[in-house]
């Protein structure tokens, strides 16, 4: 038998590729606890605590990419706003430099008028 399915027997006696082979594998057994009660109980305690704290470590940090999300969002609209401006003056610059343009050919005609 390859060594890759005698490994996943193994180590999972009841999962897809074991199913169907009795037999092949026997189930390793589950090593029994030689700790007294009270020191499983603080070991659990412990272990509680620290699940806890990871926890509003995790929530702590859910907020934070919130929080950081919704400033992302700010600046992008900040962004938006600042490229629609910059587009805006450009279209003033050039309605200046038209109407600028405009101006100096009607003051060139008005000298010719008053000078022929």
């Amino acid at each position: 038998m390859p060594s890759r399915f005698l490994w996943v027997a193994r180590w999972n006696p009841g999962g897809p590729m074991i199913t169907g082979c009795p037999g092949i594998v026997t189930p390793t057994p589950r090593a029994t606890s030689t700790l007294a009660p009270e020191a499983e109980s603080s070991i659990q305690a412990a272990m509680h605590a620290e699940l806890r704290a990871v926890r509003e470590e995790r929530d702590r940090l859910r907020c934070e990419l919130v929080d950081s999300r919704a400033e992302v969002a700010d600046y992008r609209e900040v962004q938006t706003q600042l490229t629609r401006a910059r587009a805006r003056v450009a279209h003033l610059d050039r309605e200046m430099a038209r109407l600028s343009a405009e101006l100096d050919r009607v003051h060139k005609r008005a000298r010719n008028l008053t000078h022929p």
